[in-house]
């Protein structure tokens, strides 16, 4: 079969991609991590991750044309920076971050507890705040490299940390009121429809076919983080639900469903001999009762990590 020009091309890029995965590599983790601070969720995080990687890969030709170089590091963080700031304006979310350089002479309050106050930065601060303030906070940022990723000066930077810093230590004893339990009892268990219930039933028959009844025809199965996708429901039969090919349904697997930072998900033991460990984690999209959209998060390491936490569980390392 005689491919077209568009699967040359993308058989070119293979190579190319795999290079690009390997120079990055040892900035993924913290990358995934400041991702997650701006967003304030791990789904979030993981997206906005995997957006991040497409289009810096995606403009690598742009590097050629400036004058300075760019670490492969800051390259990340400024692109991660731009599209979430991006995804702000499109959802209309306050960007004023206008301060007067008079009040920079005002001496700032040290005691902050950075670490309590970055889980709250995408309800109580503005874009940008969130970005000056993780940046130099959590991820050591100079001022001078803050501003060359946000395309503004030293002092302007400046005046931006002094607004967020502000704007935390007035709602901190507020945020200390919270009870972390009291968050997780009105998340709730995940609410199930009558399919979902077969979905986990098939699931942990091992019930192949049983699965594949549930997809539409046009359902995809996603590997985050892969860049991998089935597209159709043959597709899906043929590889991901085929007991001799794709991922097998190990009997040692179980899988029930609960909410996940506040998100229906599908959670996947496996039963060891040292007790049960975290194995993937998965979401399901639904119409009228069928599958639509399934995706897969065993390759999303920190993500992974983050959720066997949550969890209390052990991460299984099967990859």
């Amino acid at each position: 079969m005689n491919k077209t020009d568009l699967q040359l091309i993308g058989e070119n890029t293979v190579e190319q991609w795999g290079r690009f995965i390997e120079i990055i590599s040892p900035y993924r983790s913290g990358l995934w991590n400041y991702c997650r601070k701006l967003t304030g969720s791990p789904w979030d995080a993981e997206d906005l991750l995997q957006d991040t990687l497409l289009k810096s890969f995606a403009s690598l030709s742009a590097l050629s044309h400036r004058q300075q170089a760019l670490t492969a590091k800051s390259f990340l963080f400024r692109v991660a920076t731009n599209h979430w700031i991006d995804q702000c304006r499109r959802m209309k979310i306050k960007m004023d971050d206008n301060v007067d350089e008079h009040q920079l002479g005002v001496q700032m309050n040290d005691s902050l507890e950075v670490n309590e106050a970055l889980m709250m930065l995408a309800r109580h601060l503005t874009p940008k705040q969130a970005v000056v303030f993780i940046l130099m906070e959590s991820f050591e940022f100079t001022a001078k490299e803050t501003a060359e990723l946000i395309a503004t000066t030293e002092t302007a930077v400046n005046a931006i940390l002094y607004r967020a810093r502000g704007n935390l230590i007035k709602v901190q004893s507020s945020l200390r009121k919270e009870d972390s339990t009291i968050r997780k009892q009105e998340e709730g268990k995940a609410v199930l429809s009558e399919a979902f219930k077969i979905f986990l039933d098939a699931f942990n028959r091992k019930d192949y076919k049983g699965l594949a009844r549930l997809l539409i025809d046009e359902a995809t199965f996603s590997f985050v983080s892969m860049g991998s996708t089935e597209y159709g429901k043959d597709t899906i039969t043929k590889k991901s639900l085929n007991p001799n090919k794709g991922t097998k349904l190990s009997k040692d697997l179980f899988v029930y469903a609960d909410t996940l930072w506040e998100q229906p998900a599908i959670i996947i033991l496996l039963n060891t001999e040292h007790g049960q460990m975290l194995n993937n984690i998965n979401t399901l999209e639904w119409e009228n009762d069928k599958i639509v959209r399934w995706k897969d998060y065993s390759f999303c390491r920190d993500f992974m990590q983050t959720a066997a936490n949550e969890l209390g569980l052990p991460l299984s390392d099967f990859i």
